[in-house]
């Protein structure tokens, strides 16, 4: 399942995210990268990002989504009864280089909260675009400015609001999972490597909290408990 640590629920519940290592392997995650560039590499909008719902995501896709060392990390901190949304590879490259603006997801879909866990397909580091946190950010719903450029992130918070603020950058291995919070302020590093930096990240939730969000018509069960 990868280092799982020992104090995950209380770590992620103070901090709105965990990190697990090694997860999946690298020629797990080289499958994927290849296989997204085949399906997205053209086809995604001006943030590089491109979103699939549980019932039209690729096979391959659908099986990191719902794989059981997926539902083995979220189990202690979703619940018993989880259930798949959606998914989105991500990508940074020479033709989308720019730092993603701090935002809470919840910002895009509001209800219930989410969870997301975003997989590197490869190393992300400060220099590639890996992304940025701010721990305990999740426990107070930020107002986001609606802006409208070549970025495509039509929701953000300014950094001269969350000035003095304690951010910390999340570098990542091949195969690692970062699970956070829908709450949790995030961002990303611009890419400055010269190379691809690819990531996917499925979005999930609680099977047992009602949900007001009207942006999934469909779910999917995962993993649940004997």
């Amino acid at each position: 399942m990868g280092n799982m640590p020992d104090d995950a629920p209380s770590s992620f519940a103070e901090n709105g995210f965990l990190l697990v290592e090694a997860v999946f392997t690298a020629e797990e995650m080289a499958a994927c990268k290849s296989a997204a560039k085949d399906l997205v590499e053209n086809t995604s909008g001006p943030s590089g990002v491109q979103v699939w719902m549980c019932d039209t995501i690729p096979p391959l896709f659908e099986s990191i989504s719902c794989d059981p060392r997926m539902a083995a990390i979220l189990r202690p901190l979703i619940g018993p009864r989880i259930e798949f949304l959606s998914a989105k590879p991500v990508f940074k490259s020479s033709r989308i280089q720019f730092a993603s603006p701090w935002h809470q997801d919840l910002a895009y879909w509001g209800g219930a909260t989410k969870f997301s866990s975003w997989i590197a397909l490869e190393d992300a580091t400060p220099e590639n675009g890996c992304l940025r946190v701010i721990p305990g950010s999740h426990r107070r719903t930020r107002d986001h400015a609606s802006v409208r450029d070549a970025r495509g992130f039509g929701n953000r918070v300014s950094d001269e609001e969350l000035r003095g603020e304690r951010m910390i950058d999340v570098e990542m291995k091949c195969g690692d999972v970062l699970v956070f919070h829908d709450g949790l302020l995030h961002s990303s590093h611009p890419n400055r490597s010269g190379r691809d930096r690819w990531s996917f990240i499925p979005t999930y939730r609680n099977a047992d909290v009602p949900d007001t969000s009207t942006v999934w018509s469909t779910s999917k069960r995962i993993g649940d408990a004997a």
